[in-house]
């Protein structure tokens, strides 16, 4: 049996995933940063329109593949956090009413914990980037589809509290039963 966690911490835009990412990384833990960020960048930079809001299909179909990459390079033996999992594209694909069967299939393929750390919508945190365009509404349009997304796989969702960075952190190490 592997002792090899994968842990994921999803959520809308916006949510505060990153910050709690990068606190992990600071204390020692191995972390996967967050691979829609990456796509978008490089696309926009080869002004290639597979972004998500110009063909999210296409968007989706890189950033499975980068989120499988992240996958299959956990450290092994060690808790790995990632900023969203493979199931996170299901659920923009499925947010767009767009077909996910294919990658739903190949999702059962990469589990992880059964446990799901989910950021809640905060409007006092968020805001708007180059990378990140959804409005609020949205915003909590995709909350809504991760739940249903994750708990279709068989998750455990459980909602971080809104608090300082630091604490949340802590909520989800005791929920891992780490300290």
């Amino acid at each position: 049996m592997s002792t090899t966690k994968r842990v994921i911490i999803t959520g809308g835009p916006g949510t505060g995933k990153s910050t709690i990412i990068d606190l992990m990384k600071q204390n020692g833990y191995t972390c996967h940063t967050e691979v829609s960020r990456s796509v978008i960048k490089e696309e926009l930079a080869k002004g290639s329109a597979q972004l998500p809001w110009d063909d999210l299909s296409g968007f989706s179909n890189l950033v499975f593949d980068g989120q499988t990459n992240q996958y299959r390079n956990a450290a092994e033996g060690k808790i790995n956090f990632y900023d969203r999992g493979i199931i996170d594209v299901i659920a923009y694909l499925k947010k767009d009413n767009l077909p996910a069967d294919a990658l739903e299939d190949l999702a059962k393929h990469y589990p992880y914990h059964t446990k799901v750390f989910l950021t809640p919508p905060w409007e006092e945190i968020y805001s708007m980037d180059e990378e990140r365009r959804e409005d609020f509404a949205t915003m909590n349009t995709i909350h809504e589809e991760l739940i249903k997304a994750y708990t279709s796989f068989g998750y455990e969702v459980v909602e971080v509290p809104k608090s300082s960075s630091q604490e949340r952190v802590k909520f989800i190490l005791a929920h891992l039963g780490v300290e």
